[in-house]
């Protein structure tokens, strides 16, 4: 229900970027499935910058999630409830 906020918080590019097929070669690959690993992605870099002694202590998920989410740029020409599926 989202307890009167607006779903999602944050959405990410997941159409036609490329993959690997099941047995060789390559294919576009589009949806959630592909938008998720994007994200992994970027907060994996982000992690990356902080000295491993102290990573932990200071990276969460909710810090991870304010950082995510106050660095995403608003899309432009699209309402709030005509982006994000899963």
């Amino acid at each position: 229900a989202g307890y009167g906020r607006v779903k999602p918080d944050l959405v990410a590019y997941g159409a036609s970027l490329p993959g690997s097929k099941t047995y060789s070669g390559c294919r576009t690959l589009s949806g959630t499935s592909v938008a998720s690993p994007v994200v992994a992605g970027a907060v994996a870099l982000l992690a990356s910058t902080l000295p491993e002694t102290t990573r932990w202590d200071t990276l969460n998920p909710a810090s991870m999630k304010q950082i995510l989410v106050a660095s995403a740029e608003r899309l432009r020409d699209s309402h709030v409830f005509e982006q994000g599926f899963g």
